[in-house]
């Protein structure tokens, strides 16, 4: 048998390799053969995962996953079944972080701390580890290794999130220092310009602007954009309730009343404000205040409905009520406002005209919104 042919399935959850070996007895949890087809499903489930992100998300991720290495470590053995020598295993995998990647702000790090550590991920220092558990055990027609892991998603999903968070905020400048890549020529700085060349026009917006009233005209000229969330995209000209300082990334009228959801950055965080007011009013809400982050305040989420449409949306908790912005693929998709109190629906405020979203759950995962898991109570 060649010991070196392995085929593997990976699970949502459980991931199975198969190795071919000589022998009938099956190897101990800490054998070294058994460790290495621990690390191999682990990087076969990360090297998935990969290949499903969008070219920018995998360059970043690789940035900090080609020089980390997962180990296998304190590795114990919960059961053994003497008639079939099954064992089942229990280990800690580890991967040292670069430094520069663990934030510095407490709230971020208290915010990756509730969301994995119920998992079974954490971080110490600047070491991930994540508890797993894996079974080995002898197939009795081929007698090949098999070996089955769960458990190693929370942690696959803190380094993503460490990886991520090390390059958002850079520039394309820094970034390509950290991953030591040579600058493109076009992303040379070029020369300051002297003062006369200086337009008022051109001199950054405030970090924190007071809500402006309803913007109810077509922009004459594009807003500002904050970093890595919609700095590409087309001015906006759909009503909103925006700042001059915010891009609009969901705006829509109800009928009654006007809804917004704005992107922005204050104090080195990526930010989110929902506001509603009546159709000719001021807001009469606004969430967060005090320059809460994204992260802090709001959760991400994707629900397919039963047309099959996939529908994206942003949520918020307010003392007992939940508020749910979400839109469905597409120009003509459904957007509205869901609110509920105490669990159970209240209204659903569905956009009737003058509706834009750009919710993309890929820069909402970039900002740091945990799932939400709650489902969107749609009709």
């Amino acid at each position: 048998m060649n010991p070196k042919r392995a085929t593997a399935v990976t699970l949502a959850a459980t991931s199975v390799v198969l190795l071919a070996a000589c022998g009938d007895k099956a190897p101990s949890c800490a054998d070294p053969a058994t460790v290495s087809l621990v690390q191999q499903i682990y990087q076969q489930s990360f090297d998935k995962e990969h290949a499903s992100m969008s070219p920018e998300r995998q360059r970043s991720v690789q940035i900090t996953s080609k020089n980390t290495k997962v180990t296998v470590e304190s590795i114990t053995t919960a059961r053994s079944d003497e008639s079939t020598g099954k064992k089942t295993c229990s280990a800690i995998l580890t991967a040292v972080m670069p430094q520069d990647a663990i934030p510095t702000d407490q709230r971020m790090l208290n915010h990756l701390r509730g969301t994995y550590e119920p998992q079974g991920a954490a971080l110490e220092g600047n070491t991930v580890k994540g508890n797993v558990t894996y079974t080995v055990q002898r197939t009795e027609d081929s007698k090949e290794i098999l070996v089955k892991l769960t458990g190693h998603l929370a942690f696959m999903g803190l380094f993503h999130d460490l990886a991520m968070l090390r390059v958002f905020d850079k520039s394309e400048a820094e970034i390509a220092k950290i991953a030591g890549e040579a600058l493109p020529a076009a992303e040379v700085k070029p020369a300051e310009p002297t003062p006369a060349e200086v337009s008022p026009v051109a001199q950054p917006a405030p970090a924190v602007a007071a809500p402006a009233p309803v913007n109810t005209a077509p922009a004459a000229a594009p807003v500002t954009s904050p970093a890595n969330v919609t700095a590409a995209a087309p001015a906006v000209t759909v009503p909103h309730l925006c700042t001059a300082a915010e891009t609009p990334i969901f705006a829509c009228s109800t009928g009654k009343k006007r809804a917004s959801v704005c992107a922005g950055r204050a104090g080195g965080y990526e930010q989110l404000t929902y506001r509603i007011a009546p159709l000719d009013g001021a807001a009469e809400m606004e969430y967060p205040n005090g320059g809460t982050g994204a992260a802090s305040a709001f959760q991400r989420g994707l629900q397919v409905v039963q047309d099959g449409t996939a529908v994206n949306f942003l949520s918020f908790d307010k003392g007992n009520y939940r508020y749910v912005v979400y839109a469905g693929d597409g120009e003509n998709g459904r957007k509205g406002v869901v609110v509920e109190q105490g669990g159970k629906r209240i209204a659903d405020l569905r956009c009737q005209s003058d509706a834009m979203s750009r919710i993309d759950p890929v820069q909402l995962q970039k900002m740091g919104l945990s799932l939400d898991s709650r489902t969107l109570p749609l009709q």
